[in-house]
């Protein structure tokens, strides 16, 4: 009981956090700005990061059900992919502000390129974070990012010094608690550039994050996400357990990312 009550108030404490800072955000902004409720987007600097990223099979029925009209499900043979991620960043700025350590996780659904840019294309299931400013921003323009001030994103290296544990945890106002855990190893092989881009139609129209990471290298790895089989989560990928990311199962390592948040109306 005493777990819950404390899960109970970081969850209340992390609204207050979003509330204050949707205040102070929509005092310092110009009227024609809050009118736009924030919708004109913003960009993000992403310095000296890791990551996991795990792209797997799901149902395709199932995914498609998830995604929203104004996007494609990607087929893959039978099946849709599962996309899988969390990174974390020594600084993270949100429109040029002050740069602070932050966790992210992603899950969404591989989809169809809706304006044929990016090396992959994602739409957004979820969004969780434990940077407010961040949460904030794409609450702005309509996406409902998951402030979770308690989210651990924690890689311990062995013996070897390449390779180690991985364990994610992350939860929220409305969003069950998922995991992640397993190995991985350090990249290998030079760095390279990838272009992500996460779609999510809003109510100020269709969201695109455009990543475009210009020198990221990739190692193997070997990782399971675990939730509550009762979620939607779990009932997408059919039950606690997926550790099927034969697609694409890796950790990166980059040391600076830029991504344009913008809204259109496709």
């Amino acid at each position: 009981m005493k777990l819950k009550v404390n899960m109970f108030g970081k969850r209340v404490k992390a609204l207050a956090v979003l509330v204050a800072l949707a205040l102070a955000s929509m005092a310092t902004q110009p009227a024609s700005a809050q009118a736009g409720h924030g919708a004109r987007g913003f960009s993000v600097d992403f310095s000296q990061c890791t990551e996991f990223v795990g792209v797997g099979p799901v149902d395709f029925a199932r995914a498609s059900s998830l995604v929203q009209p104004a996007f494609t499900t990607l087929p893959v043979g039978s099946t849709a992919a599962i996309v899988v991620r969390a990174t974390s960043c020594a600084s993270v700025q949100v429109d040029g502000g002050v740069g602070v350590r932050t966790i992210i996780s992603q899950i969404g659904i591989e989809i169809t390129p809706p304006d044929g840019t990016g090396d992959i294309n994602n739409y957004t299931l979820i969004y969780v974070t434990d940077n407010a400013q961040l949460a904030l921003a794409f609450h702005l323009v309509g996406l409902p990012a998951v402030f979770d001030p308690a989210i651990t994103y924690e890689f311990t290296y062995d013996s070897t010094g390449k390779s180690g544990g991985l364990y994610v945890e992350a939860e929220g106002m409305g969003l069950p608690g998922y995991f992640l855990t397993g190995v991985e190893t350090d990249p290998s092989s030079a760095g390279f550039d990838f272009k992500a881009n996460w779609w999510y139609q809003g109510f100020a129209g269709v969201i695109k994050q455009a990543s475009d990471f210009p020198n990221i290298a990739f190692g193997p790895a070997n990782v399971s996400l675990h939730t509550s089989r009762e979620s939607v989560l779990g009932k997408l990928i059919g039950g606690n357990t997926d550790a099927d990311f034969h697609f694409l199962p890796v950790r990166g390592v980059y040391p600076a990312a830029h991504m344009d948040v913008t809204i259109s109306s496709l």
